[in-house]
């Protein structure tokens, strides 16, 4: 043996291959104490630090957090994304007793990850428990609505961002009280009616399109009222202006002829009443009139030398 350890032919061990070991090994060491105490928090997650089964901290900053190393400190992720998930079919009762078959929705997040995990802790749980507590608020605030509020011809009837927010109110406090749930919306995604109600139904929404046609011909006849109104006052209006400037102009006209008359009565008076006798006569004698008067009545006397 000591011959092999004297031998000048054999090789020593590299130094570099022994600190590369060590090297190795240390990080190995310590990748395990990281992964064993390290907690690397994401966007939009938290994560719960439970010792021996205890929630013990709340993680809700993103970036790398330390615990101790299992089986003291244990960690459970919460995702505090927005989610969304579809309730069951269930069958309501309206206000005026017509069954309807629902499928609903709703948006939800955790806001409080600490008493969703103590309460919860699963997305899976925490659906079922919205859909039971969703099908109870259903109950409650459809028998507060007639079925109109959900299905109508008429928009003006229709209720249904009413109806939603008040299943918002009525799920949320509980929501964010027992889970730590968040409820943002809750709304309808189908509707649909037991065979027995539809004909019930088309019964209402023809009752509606006769109101419709009822009430658009009233209100077409009321318009024609009104423009036939207007239109005989304005007819009034322009003959009584027409009425009006026709008085003015014959007004102007007869007194423009007495003033006529009576520049020529002032300029010279017997041609002026021999005017107007000739007019006398004119209006008194037609075509066919035979007159026997004396020749020395008026207007008369003009044809004799005394009228000259």
């Amino acid at each position: 043996m000591m011959s092999e350890i004297l031998d000048p032919t054999s090789t020593p061990r590299p130094r570099a291959l022994d600190w590369l070991r060590v090297g190795t090994g240390i990080a190995a060491v310590l990748g395990i104490l990281l992964a064993a105490t390290g907690v690397q928090v994401g966007e939009g997650e938290a994560v719960v630090v439970t010792r021996f089964g205890d929630p013990v901290r709340l993680l809700n900053v993103a970036g790398l957090h330390w615990k101790a190393p299992w089986p003291i400190d244990a960690v459970a992720r919460v995702d505090l994304r927005r989610r969304t998930f579809e309730t069951g079919h269930a069958e309501m009762l309206t206000r005026d007793r017509k069954n309807v078959v629902l499928v609903g929705f709703a948006v939800w997040r955790v806001s409080d990850p600490l008493r969703f995990y103590q309460s919860i802790g699963t997305v899976e749980d925490a659906e079922e428990k919205l859909d039971g507590l969703i099908s109870n608020a259903q109950i409650g605030v459809l028998g507060r609505f007639d079925l109109s509020a959900l299905t109508s011809t008429d928009p003006t009837t229709l209720r249904t961002e009413e109806i939603e927010a008040q299943l918002v109110e009525a799920t949320r406090t509980v929501a964010s009280e027992r889970y730590g749930i968040e409820i943002l919306t809750v709304g309808f995604q189908r509707l649909s009616l037991p065979e027995d109600n539809v004909s019930a139904v088309f019964k209402q929404m023809r009752a509606e399109r006769r109101q419709y046609a009822a009430r658009y011909e009233a209100e077409g006849a009321e318009e024609a009222a009104r423009i036939r109104s207007e239109t005989d006052l304005e007819a009034a209006r322009i003959r009584a202006e027409g009425s009006e400037e026709s008085a003015r102009i014959l007004g102007d006209s007869e007194a423009e002829a007495a003033r006529i008359y009576a520049e020529a009565h002032r300029k010279d008076p017997d041609l002026y009443r021999f005017v107007r006798s000739l007019e006398a006569l004119d209006s008194v004698v037609g075509d066919e009139t035979t007159v026997i008067l004396r020749t020395d009545s008026p207007p008369f006397r003009l044809l004799t030398s005394e009228g000259n």
